[in-house]
């Protein structure tokens, strides 16, 4: 069975109507004639009972797989259905498993995959885009007036990562009130004559967030005791005039192409032989250009520790080239060996690599991309016992001495740019 094109739903805070949106858009999708799932992948706060008639219900586990709920017209999985009320608990690993198995273990008959993402930027985000890089739409990232710093922060880890954007909806964007409810509102709030919106959660942002980072802006839906009733009864599927927003968001997402694979896929086996070349090169630069002993100094590293470096592909889960270096009597040296045991070690992409010792990767903030940016952005893991991974930073320190040598640049970029 083909993999179902994959639609993210998210934003940075909490309570903003994410999954309101989700729901929307695949009872949409659902009346477009499309064959639709949701995936509600907020394991630890799943609320989409609280939409969807889903009482009664429950998922089947057919042998390892799992059958997903029809409801609506539209398939769902979500965690209640299997566990009922009980909370869930985990670790950021346990939670990117569950997402995988979802995803992968449960039969799904659908064109269209709507994924409910829990608030906030944690692996969900970036295992789910790793599952569907190959049918990923894009992500509709919901904001709200009073978390503006949460919806910019959203925008940017996309852009940071590539992560295609279909656009923007701002929900809760203002309140109508009807002018025989005048007597009852705070002065400050009582509408004018022209007027009958008030903004209780301050001005309308989506705009400029759409403006800012160059995306499109599909509208403002209201905070209404209408659409609260509708859910109270079940019945969430906003209608005319409050689904316009929701409307040009499956326009575009039925007009939208899966995303292509990432630059390492294509190029995989050619960076294979041509690391070996680049890993030789570091190396010599490292003890030709730079003074290990003034590093280990001002580190306080003794060195003696084997540091395993694995260069990994972009989804952090293959390497490409391990290599496992020692510093020893004021060099660093590759050890030689199979199987080697390591005390710290890095896991880093090559394109993280790549950007940072070029520094030839501008972030949307404008700076240049780091090693900070790579560990902030999942791009690179430390790993090691107490005191070893001060073994780890120090040879994180190597590579930013490196990119900013001459020398050992003009060593290394070619073989960079070539790579």
């Amino acid at each position: 069975m083909n993999k179902p094109k994959c639609i993210l739903v998210l934003s940075g805070k909490g309570g903003v109507g994410k999954t309101l949106m989700a729901v929307n858009l695949a009872l949409d999708l659902r009346d477009k004639g499309k064959k639709v799932g949701l995936l509600d992948a907020d394991f630890s706060a799943s609320n989409s009972g609280y939409f969807l008639p889903v009482q009664g219900k429950s998922i089947e586990l057919l042998r390892e797989e799992f059958k997903p709920i029809e409801v609506e017209g539209i398939q769902l999985f979500s965690i209640p259905l299997i566990l009922g009320d009980r909370s869930v608990s985990m670790t950021g690993d346990q939670y990117s498993q569950l997402l995988r198995d979802a995803a992968s273990a449960t039969l799904w008959d659908v064109e269209y995959l709507v994924i409910d993402l829990p608030a906030g930027f944690g692996d969900e985000l970036k295992e789910a885009a790793k599952m569907y890089e190959d049918t990923l739409l894009g992500s509709v990232i919901v904001v709200q007036p009073a978390h503006v710093l949460d919806a910019r922060r959203a925008l940017q880890l996309h852009k940071d990562l590539e992560m295609p954007i279909l656009g923007l909806i701002e929900n809760m964007s203002y309140f109508k009130v009807h002018r025989q409810f005048e007597d009852s509102l705070p002065k400050d709030l009582v509408p004018n004559e022209d007027e009958q919106i008030i903004q209780i959660f301050g001005e309308s942002v989506v705009d400029q967030l759409g403006t800012e980072f160059g995306v499109p802006v599909f509208g403002k839906i209201p905070l209404s005791l209408e659409i609260r009733a509708q859910v109270e009864k079940k019945q969430p599927q906003l209608k005319d005039p409050y689904d316009q927003p929701l409307l040009k968001a499956v326009d575009a997402i039925l007009q939208a192409k899966p995303q292509k694979p990432g630059f390492l896929a294509k190029v995989k086996a050619f960076l294979k032989g041509q690391l070996d070349k680049l890993i030789i090169e570091i190396a010599l630069s490292v003890n030709t250009d730079i003074s290990i002993p003034d590093l280990q100094q001002k580190f306080g590293y003794p060195g003696g520790s084997v540091i395993e470096l694995n260069i990994m592909e972009d989804g952090m889960d293959q390497a490409i080239e391990t290599t496992e270096w020692v510093v020893n009597g004021g060099k660093l040296t590759v050890v030689e060996g199979e199987n080697v045991a390591w005390d710290a070690r890095i896991d880093v992409t090559f394109k993280a690599v790549k950007w940072t010792i070029l520094q030839n990767h501008p972030m949307s903030n404008g700076n240049m991309y780091t090693f900070q940016d790579a560990l902030r952005l999942g791009h690179m893991r430390i790993y090691g016992e107490r005191s070893m991974v001060r073994g780890a930073f120090f040879m994180q320190r190597v590579f930013v001495e490196l990119a900013q040598n001459a020398q050992a640049m003009a060593r290394l970029k070619p073989l960079l740019e070539l790579l």
